[in-house]
């Protein structure tokens, strides 16, 4: 895989290295001439030039015709209606810039800049008016051409041509372009992170495309047919699917001089069957060269009062046809992303006009049923190792059980209930039931939920729509949050009608709002900034990284615990442990067999050579326990006697050039324990507790098989195994239990390990009198440089006392590192540093 991956990535810079030195226009074809223009920003000039490649057909003594295509084609798909029409005429027909032969790069590729583009084509080639055709997207420069250049323009013929805002795909330029903006990120993803070597470069639905979707508003269009002067004809297809036929009606009412022509045809009238157009066409400009043809000045005057009247919104058509295809499929694929959004936004399609409701209501059915019915199967076909991968076990285990109790009766519940669906159906497959029961119950609760909710968002979406249209400037902040209010509503409301939901949404606020529970990254932002300074300081990126020489890196990262564990044993302070790091199974579960003999059975304790914060440590009962353990378990593992007593997190400080070190920071690891009362479930007493409820995620995943159990009255229920925080110990500050006697035991066991100054011992005492006697200490780990000082977690304490005690732990690493660096320790430099920490973590995850 990764030799892929540099294969691909020098592919990649070769041929986007090569696209950048290459030529931004493909080379002209035989029959085409190259036109230079000033480049445009809509009105301004950028200063640079452009090339637009030109096919002429005909005599140029003729009348002379501009025919414009669309997009995302160019030129050539019109050649068959403009050798039509040669023969009466001298018809040029440019590649639109960014299209075709011509210039692909452009500042700008709107419509509106293409028109006066166009415009710019005919001063460069000395004719002076013409007739107009514009084809599909072509239609808006024709427009453009029309209203702003009406001096070089005898008529304007629209075919199948856009040019009004309100029946362009979904009718909202707020929606329309957020699917535009996805399209054009999609083709910059193709064209800049596939190795192409430029074979994508001016391809049908590249840049040019994407990007003139992307730059045309066609808002301003219905202002400038308003002040179209000159002869219309407006050819249309009845059957057109990417533009509706009531598209040429509007184009129609608001240029009143105008003809409609409709054809019994779809889209395809411009390049298709041109046949069918061309008399309607070569008839219209033979009249308007007559002066037989209205103008807007001598057009009907009722017309002209038409004209003035405002758009009504819920005039237009429901999308039919291949487009009305293309839309039902993508809401049955937006359904397996997100149900309920995707109902909530085919009901706003109801209210824009685009959609029938029983057609949305159809769609969300299919996408519902058929991605729930997948979830049913595959939790059918694969069973329990892949519902697993999916879910946690916690919610595998409500499912299951809330199946058991409740039967098919729980596939309607599922559905009104957020959270639930997923381990529900992959439950109900992995359990094999019936798949009649499942379908009947699981149909009838969609058919119930479904247009409920497409229902709603169709009433009310309208006035959504208004507000759309009337806070455009503000339009994608108010989508973000009308997203962001759905998926509060939906997700996070409903569970609060439940004491169990409530229950976890306080959960969730304490881990929020307590730093205890923050992630490392929240709370170590403003202990970084403070090693920045350090390092100003000091001038050394990494002077803290001697601080322990006996430690590689000082044990920033993927130091041996069995190795700092050997160097201590001398000090006959260390718990008994092995390293089990035999490749063979068989042979390892026979080393744990061997040690568990050897130190009086189990418990004991098994966890990775080289890993933190508690991950895959477990406290393993039985050889079985073991086995399951070592199937996942990947390089040197240790095996650790199981200590009783109390244990502590003791941070200890010596510099290099003092006789005797100090405690700074002593914590106890507690147990959360909730006690039975006879009649609630542990999964009850974990939410109802003050304390466990906090980590109530950990607790319910880690009890997941035990959380329907009922523990007896008075029955205490240890919820964490191990002593650390993220797994549920509660750590206390046990500052008092310092002592002379505690610092001068840690300084003779230290003494053992030459080239150690900095970091926490995890220690078991018998009790705490042990602890401040300095005597019985068991000690199962010792942690080097990133150790925090474990006192910072007690409940309730400050933010700023923890973070003026885990910087006063960097402050003291820099200082010690100095103290080396003046005897002689060499810090290694930052690019070592790296390496060195790739060299120490990379075997753990290979292996």
């Amino acid at each position: 895989m990764r030799r892929f991956l540099w294969l691909w990535l020098i592919l990649l810079l070769a041929s986007n290295g090569l696209r950048l030195l290459s030529d931004d226009a493909l080379p002209l074809q035989s029959d085409q001439i190259a036109v230079t223009l000033d480049e445009r920003d809509a009105d301004v000039l950028t200063g640079d030039t452009i090339e637009v490649a030109v096919r002429r057909y005909g005599d140029p003594s003729k009348p002379a015709i501009l025919l414009l295509h669309g997009t995302p084609v160019a030129s050539p798909a019109l050649r068959s209606l403009a050798e039509l029409l040669e023969g009466d005429f001298y018809v040029i027909s440019p590649d639109l810039p960014g299209f075709g032969r011509s210039t692909l790069k452009l500042a700008d590729y709107s419509s509106i800049t293409h028109g006066h583009y166009v415009a710019d084509l005919l001063n460069a080639m000395g004719i002076g008016s013409t007739h107009i055709i514009g084809y599909s997207q072509g239609g808006a420069p024709a427009i453009v051409l029309a209203s702003d250049h009406a001096e070089r323009v005898e008529s304007l013929t629209l075919l199948a041509a856009i040019g009004v805002q309100e029946l362009e795909l979904f009718g909202s330029y707020p929606v329309n372009h957020a699917v535009y903006a996805g399209q054009l990120a999609l083709v910059n993803a193709c064209e800049w992170l596939l190795p192409h070597f430029g074979f994508l470069d001016g391809a049908i639905l590249g840049l040019g495309y994407a990007k003139n979707l992307v730059d045309t508003d066609q808002r301003v269009l219905r202002e400038k047919l308003t002040r179209i002067e000159v002869p219309t004809l407006i050819v249309h297809g009845e059957r057109d699917g990417l533009v509706p036929f009531a598209a040429a009606e509007e184009h129609k009412r608001l240029v009143p001089q105008s003809t409609l022509v409709a054809v019994d045809a779809g889209h395809e009238i411009g390049y298709g069957t041109p046949e069918l157009v061309t008399p309607s066409i070569r008839a219209f400009i033979d009249r308007v060269n007559a002066g037989e043809e209205d103008t807007r000045a001598s057009a009907d005057p009722s017309r002209l009062e038409a004209a003035k009247l405002p758009y009504v919104t819920g005039d237009r058509e429901p999308l039919s046809g291949f487009p009305l295809v293309v839309l039902v499929l993508a809401i049955v694929v937006a359904a397996y992303v997100s149900e309920d959004l995707t109902c909530i936004a085919s009901g706003f399609l109801v209210a824009q006009g685009i959609l029938s409701l029983p057609i949305a209501i159809l769609a969300c059915l299919i996408g519902l049923f058929t991605s729930d019915v997948a979830l049913f199967f595959i939790g059918r076909w694969f069973g329990a190792p892949a519902v697993k991968r999916l879910v946690s076990d916690s919610a595998i285990n409500r499912a299951t059980d809330w199946l058991n109790r409740r039967g098919p009766l729980v596939i309607i519940i599922s559905r009104f209930t957020p959270g639930t669906r997923l381990p529900t159906y992959l439950v109900a497959g992995a359990l094999r039931m019936p798949v009649p029961v499942f379908i009947s119950y699981f149909a009838l609760a969609t058919a119930i939920w479904t247009p409920i909710l497409v229902g709603v968002a169709a009433t009310y979406g309208a006035i959504v729509e208004r507000w759309f249209e009337e806070y455009a400037a503000s339009a994608i902040w108010l989508f973000l949050g009308g997203a962001l209010l759905l998926v509060f509503a939906a997700r996070i409301l409903p569970p609060l009608f439940t004491r169990r939901g409530r229950r976890l949404a306080l959960g969730q606020w304490r881990r929020m709002t307590r730093f205890e529970y923050w992630p490392r990254w929240a709370y170590y932002a403003p202990v970084v900034l403070f090693n920045v300074g350090m390092a100003l300081r000091y001038r050394s990126l990494t002077l803290f990284t001697i601080a322990n020489p006996a430690i590689p890196l000082s044990g920033l990262t993927g130091e041996s615990k069995s190795q700092i564990l050997s160097a201590l044993a001398p000090s006959g302070a260390v718990a008994a442990f092995t390293t089990i790091d035999s490749d063979r199974p068989d042979a390892r579960l026979d080393q744990i067999r061997e040690f568990v003999a050897a130190h009086g059975g189990y418990p004991i304790v098994m966890k990775p050579d080289a890993g933190e914060r508690g991950r895959e440590v477990e406290v393993i009962h039985s050889d079985a326990q073991a086995s399951a353990y070592l199937k996942n378990a990947n390089g040197t593992i240790i095996a650790q006697q199981m200590v009783s007593g109390e244990e502590y997190g003791v941070m200890y400080c010596r510099l290099p050039n003092a006789a005797t070190g100090s405690v700074t920071s002593i914590a106890h690891k507690g147990h959360t324990i909730v006690t039975g009362d006879g009649a609630s479930t542990l999964e009850q007493l974990i939410l109802n507790d003050d304390r466990a409820v906090n980590m109530a995620p950990v607790f319910l995943n880690t009890h997941s098989r035990d959380l329907q159990g009922v523990p007896g009255n008075g029955e205490p229920v240890r919820l964490n195994a191990i002593g650390t925080h993220s797994r549920g110990s509660i750590f206390t500050d046990a500052g008092h239990l310092n002592s002379e006697q505690l610092v001068q035991t840690l300084d003779q066991i230290t003494g053992h390990f030459d080239g150690f100054f900095l970091g926490r011992f995890d220690l078991f005492v018998p009790n705490p009198e042990s602890l401040t006697k300095g005597r019985s200490l068991s000690i199962v780990e010792l942690n080097g440089l990133t150790s925090e000082p474990a006192h910072i977690y007690h409940p309730g304490a400050s933010l700023l006392d923890g973070l003026k005690a885990t910087c006063a732990h960097w402050a003291s690493a820099w200082q010690i590192g100095a103290q080396l660096a003046k005897s002689g320790h060499r810090p290694p430099g930052a690019i070592r540093v790296i390496k060195e920490l790739r060299a120490l973590t990379q075997p753990a995850a290979t292996k």
